[in-house]
């Protein structure tokens, strides 16, 4: 048996990691401190718990 994977799968599990109150919270405060529309707040979220760093980003602290 093959098993498929159905393209719609990646949207619903970025909508699953955007349901948490903590990714509420988070995209709340980044578009309060960053100055960004809801849609990139959200994209910041989701790159940073796949771990994808910006090259925007600020350097970590030491």
């Amino acid at each position: 048996m093959t098993r498929t994977i159905n393209p719609d799968s990646q949207i619903c599990d970025h909508a699953r990691a955007l349901s948490s109150p903590v990714a509420l919270a988070f995209v709340r405060i980044a578009m309060a401190c960053r100055g960004v529309s809801e849609a990139a707040a959200r994209q910041i979220y989701l790159d940073y718990i796949n771990g994808v760093r910006p090259e925007h980003a600020p350097a970590a602290c030491d």
